[in-house]
């Protein structure tokens, strides 16, 4: 194999840019939300004590591949005293003079790593990724495969890929066992933890594949099949127990059946029974009790928050022997209380979401809302997931309307590493409306031109068709359903009719009980929605029955009682699920799982064909 020879000049450049990017500022990586700092493993450098500028030279009296060893390991040396600008002029300096069919395998491997390595500090994943795959595939390199695999779990971790990240956790058990090292083990499990699908992750080779590893990914199976039978916790537990004695993984097993050893039986819920919003409140009870009666074994004291003295409820507490704390469900009531005075051990979850400002100081306190917000952000990533590039979005010209594209803008940013085109049309009026579908859609535009065209035209016969903007692709609209029936007609008729209609979102603000709306009202308007109102659930005739109980309610009610349903079904399962965040809860609402102390649901989608909802 033949390696060029790197001119002298080359060196003196490299030494030039080196110098040049130490006087300008060092690029900041994005924050990454890791549960942990780990450095990474450092390469293996040949002599430790030799500085970068040694190496550097050095290179300049080598030829051939002892003069790319060189200049890797001054490259890597870099890396190594945090120079991470200069590492990567180096490594651009090779990159530009050799080609990589001419260098040897570790040399490649070695030359791919340290670039990984420097798109990792500034926190470009998906890169790393790229970089990392021929180190990965089609088998782990020899020559750093720690290394790699911690760089290539590091990037799966950042972008929360957690099936992929535990396959790169469990192939490091192979290489870096666990056992006898608490530390070690409770960091493995800070990915595994994560795993929604057990079964769908990659294990080692049954050849390569330690008792450990083994271990490991039993315990993620038997935590999900906990999951789905309760009550066969301690049989399951024992199981695993006594297939892998003396497994590091035993602490897993042991928070679990602590968590769950403690009561939850005796529940106050802090409810609005009386006042402005006691439909809401009565809604939300009603929704409970319907819980309640699949759990004989838990008992629930619902008391009146618009009767309730807040500085007395540790007093309360007390008087009903809680061990649980559900409510309140208003945001001043929440506020009202006073998380220091709690019962530490008393688990508490809040019927609504916690304020960005607030800092809860309550150890077991979860937020578990049911907020417009959530369908907007998991909307925003839907259609980035079926290939949207530019969405206009049409809300009312109201604080409220205008708070709710913004958080729309903010989460549809966040599904791209760039920024990506948004447009946002408000409207106060019907007329407005019509209007503003003309502006965003880019007609007003286009009947503007054709009018010059025909002043210029003068008595020449102009015809011409206003044509609607061709690099719109989709659009959200914020609001009810008062607003989803007048806005979608104006949409249709305004796109070009040699265009393809344009996709509508909405949420579930558009969905009702009863209308008497045309069927082309909202035709192929698709919506987010709580999975217990839409067609063919598992649980439609407990919904059917409610509503001939309750025949005054709308969709809104019944969604407030599937909130205080899942609320008190979560009540019970929030040891699993903080244990094993990967673990999902199947609500009326949403499938439910925890993020930090926050209740994430994700709802089911829906479409309109016609007077008939379709469930996707």
């Amino acid at each position: 194999m033949t390696v060029a020879i790197v001119p002298k000049k080359l060196l003196l450049c490299m030494v030039i840019l080196a110098l040049s990017a130490c006087s300008s500022a060092p690029r900041k990586p994005q924050p990454v939300p890791l549960e942990s700092t780990a450095e990474f493993t450092e390469v293996p450098l040949q002599q430790r004590d030799r500085t970068a500028n040694q190496w550097l030279a050095v290179a300049q009296t080598l030829q051939g591949a002892e003069q790319v060893d060189a200049l890797l390991q001054a490259a890597a040396t870099l890396q190594r005293d945090a120079d991470w600008q200069k590492s990567a002029v180096v490594v651009a300096q090779i990159q530009r003079h050799f080609e990589v069919d001419t260098l040897a395998v570790p040399q490649q491997q070695l030359l791919a790593l340290l670039e990984a390595r420097f798109a990792a500090h500034d926190a470009r994943w998906p890169y790393v990724e790229q970089l990392l795959q021929p180190l990965l595939t089609p088998r782990l390199t020899d020559a750093f495969p720690q290394q790699t695999l911690e760089l290539a779990l590091q990037a799966a971790r950042a972008q929360q890929h957690w099936q992929q990240a535990a396959h790169y956790q469990l192939q490091l058990v192979n290489l870096m066992p666990t056992t006898d090292n608490a530390e070690a083990a409770a960091e493995l499990w800070s990915t595994l933890k994560y795993v929604s699908k057990p079964s769908d992750v990659v294990l080692p080779p049954a050849s390569q594949r330690t008792q450990e590893v083994a271990g490991w990914a039993a315990l993620m199976r038997t935590l999900h099949a906990i999951n789905r039978q309760p009550e066969a916790l301690e049989s399951l537990a024992n199981t695993w127990q006594q297939g892998f004695s003396g497994h590091p993984g035993q602490f897993v097993i042991d928070q679990l059946q602590a968590l769950t050893a403690t009561a939850r039986s005796n529940v106050v819920v802090l409810l609005p029974l009386s006042g402005q919003y006691q439909a809401q409140g009565t809604a939300v009870r009603d929704g409970m009790v319907m819980a309640l009666a699949r759990l004989p074994q838990v008992n629930a004291t619902f008391i009146d928050t618009n009767q309730l003295d807040f500085n007395k409820l540790p007093e309360l507490l007390q008087q009903h022997q809680a061990n649980l704390l559900v409510g309140p469900l208003l945001k001043p009531n929440v506020a009202a209380i006073d998380a220091t005075v709690l019962p530490p051990e008393l688990p508490w979850l809040t019927l609504n979401e916690q304020e960005p400002s607030l800092d809860s100081p309550h150890g077991l306190q979860h937020f578990f809302a049911l907020d417009s917000e959530t369908e907007i952000r998991q909307a925003a990533a839907h259609m980035a997931a079926r290939g949207h590039r530019h969405p206009v979005v049409f809300a009312p010209d109201t604080l409220r309307g205008k708070q709710q594209a913004e958080v729309f803008a903010q989460a549809w940013q966040q599904q791209f590493a760039d920024d990506m085109p948004l447009e946002i049309g408000t409207y106060r009026t019907t007329d407005e409306m019509k209007s503003a579908v003309q502006e965003q859609l880019g007609v007003s535009q286009s009947d503007a031109r054709i009018y010059q065209v025909k002043i210029a035209a003068g008595k020449i016969i102009v015809d011409a068709e206003a044509r609607s903007r061709a690099d719109l692709d989709s659009v959200y609209l914020v609001g009810g359903i008062e607003q989803t029936r007048l806005l979608k007609p104006f949409i249709d008729v305004n796109i070009s009719a040699f265009r393809k209609a344009l996709p509508v979102y909405a949420n579930s603000g558009s969905h009702t009980l009863r209308n008497s709306l045309s069927e082309n009202d909202l035709d192929n308007v698709r919506f987010t929605e709580a999975p217990w109102l839409l067609p063919n659930h598992s649980q439609q005739q407990l919904l059917e029955d409610l509503l001939k109980l309750r025949s005054a309610w709308g969709y809104n009610d019944a969604r407030l009682a599937a909130f205080g349903h899942d609320a008190i079904v979560l009540s019970q399962r929030l040891p699993l699920l903080q244990l094993m965040p990967g673990i999902s809860a199947q609500g009326l609402t949403g499938e439910l799982h925890i993020e930090a102390q926050q209740i994430i649901r994700q709802l089911n989608w829906a479409r309109f064909e016609g007077h008939q909802v379709v469930a996707r």
